[in-house]
């Protein structure tokens, strides 16, 4: 029986990847961070719904990992922000719920837009596998950049062309 997780002798197997992981356990959030990054992710974590929401403002993640149980916040303020950015022409982000209550059933989940379930304590082999499927498998464009961040645009005036005026001579 081995101990050592086949994801980590899969370096880079998620290169260019932008997770943004959201657990308000510290710990679940530091162990999917250090195995997302060992595979080439890059991971940007959030404590709460709210950080979650702010960082969301900034950053446009490839995937989010979120647990769906959040002490005096509702999972679906976050869901609802994400179809919000969706309906004003972003692209869609996949979602992975992660959580401990066997009482959330898959259905619940699917209905708050999540494309992917797990439960904890989960299988770390079956997360870089699901992230894969939802985010690698389907990217199209060619190469991944590390990060993509939301930059809100002020319209620029263009400076006016100077014409040099030609001489006759």
């Amino acid at each position: 029986m081995s101990f050592i997780n086949q994801s980590i002798s899969k370096v880079g197997i998620l290169r260019g990847i932008q997770v943004l992981v959201v657990d308000n356990d510290r710990d679940s959030q530091y162990l999917y961070a250090t195995l997302l990054k060992g595979c080439g992710a890059n991971v940007v974590t959030a404590t709460s719904v709210e950080e979650a929401i702010d960082v969301l403002d900034w950053l446009l993640p490839n995937i989010l990992i979120c647990e769906t149980r959040f002490f005096g916040e509702s999972i679906g303020t976050l869901t609802t922000k994400l179809s919000e950015m969706r309906a004003r022409g972003g692209s869609p982000i996949p979602t992975i719920a992660i959580t401990t209550w066997i009482s959330d059933t898959l259905a619940q989940i699917l209905d708050l837009g999540f494309e992917g379930y797990l439960l904890k304590p989960i299988d770390l082999d079956q997360l870089v596998s699901m992230i894969r499927h939802l985010v690698v498998a389907d990217r199209k464009s060619p190469p991944p950049y590390s990060l993509r961040l939301r930059i809100k645009s002020k319209k620029r005036q263009k400076a006016p062309a100077v014409i040099e005026p030609q001489s006759d001579r």
